[in-house]
């Protein structure tokens, strides 16, 4: 994720962020930046308790107490 956000800062710059006007009015690295920030949030934060491994884990823990 931080390559993708790397390659697109390195092929065409910050294209005037935060305050320049782009053709499109999208600058090219918001998405994968984006994809970079809620990766992260997952990396460090977890699934949470309503995911699929949380149910699992309960699952196996419970099992292992009886």
């Amino acid at each position: 994720m931080l390559s993708a956000v790397y390659f697109h800062l390195s092929s065409v710059g910050l294209q005037g962020f935060p305050l320049g006007h782009v053709p499109n009015y999208s600058y090219d690295f918001e998405e994968p930046l984006l994809y970079a920030l809620i990766f992260l949030m997952f990396w460090f934060n977890g699934a949470g308790p309503l995911s699929v491994d949380s149910i699992i884990y309960q699952q196996i823990s419970t099992e292992e107490e009886d």
